[in-house]
């Protein structure tokens, strides 16, 4: 079996979606996706795209199908510093930037810090002063579960970490590698004293149109809510890996402790 073969058949399979069902769906014959995978036909690159967006994969995805079947890929993966990334970074600073005096992040697909305004900052900062351990590029979630991390300051920390578990779960399983280890999700399950029905929990607040969280930071209790936005038709893997969050205050103490 050819290397394309092999991941376009994970890939089927991870929607599942049987050769004749997926076949129906590209029009083109069971036979023919059967060739594919075993690797007794090679397809073309105008195949191997049209293969990727019947998957719906996103665009790492299809990069990774077309290196298999020994094509280019054709999108880029660029360092948001990269020159090429300039507008994407702009536009990304402009929305942390305008989110002041509130708290606004940027993280990637796997929870991983890559961007955070002056408050966010300040927030952090506040948590090492009162005993948080904070790598410089901290992971979100990791984070979150941590004894040493932030998990000390949230105030509804079962509720919001059995949240945060169950969105990583469902993440993996709307992807085209659903079938395959979810690794951010068992790093996360490692961590000491994660709540073992952190999957059958049902979360709390449904009477609220988003989830609130409490931080204590020392005498300061600040209660929150953030919305999660995502580049709009991105055409680089790094754009489309981006969550840009930004959070907002609940009450008017809240409010007063980022205006001051």
């Amino acid at each position: 079996m050819s290397a394309f073969g092999t991941l376009f058949r994970e890939m089927r399979q991870g929607k599942r979606l049987s050769q004749m069902d997926f076949a129906l769906e590209c029009e083109v014959s069971a036979k023919h996706i059967s060739f594919l995978e075993t690797g007794r036909s090679k397809p073309s690159k105008g195949m191997v795209l049209h293969l990727a967006q019947m998957l719906q994969t996103d665009l790492a995805g299809t990069n990774r199908l077309l290196s298999a079947a020994g094509f280019s890929q054709v999108y880029s993966d660029q360092d948001l510093s990269a020159p090429g990334m300039a507008m994407i970074k702009d536009a990304v600073e402009h929305l942390l930037q305008a989110h002041l005096p509130y708290p606004a992040v940027v993280f990637d697909h796997e929870y991983y810090l890559v961007m955070a305004n002056q408050a966010m900052q300040d927030m952090i900062l506040r948590m090492v002063e009162l005993g948080a351990q904070v790598p410089a590029r901290p992971n979100f979630l990791l984070s979150l579960l941590d004894d040493h991390g932030m998990k000390p300051f949230v105030g509804d920390w079962e509720n919001i970490a059995c949240h945060m578990l169950q969105r990583v779960y469902h993440e993996h399983l709307a992807g085209p590698f659903r079938d395959q280890p979810n690794r951010l999700l068992e790093q996360a399950l490692m961590v000491p004293g994660v709540p073992q029905n952190w999957k059958s929990h049902v979360v709390e607040h449904l009477d609220y149109p988003a989830i609130p969280f409490t931080l204590n930071l020392g005498d300061q209790q600040l209660r929150i809510f953030s919305t999660i936005a995502t580049i709009g038709t991105p055409l680089d893997v790094t754009a489309q890996s981006l969550r840009i969050e930004h959070f907002f205050p609940m009450d008017e103490s809240s409010k007063a402790y980022w205006r001051a």
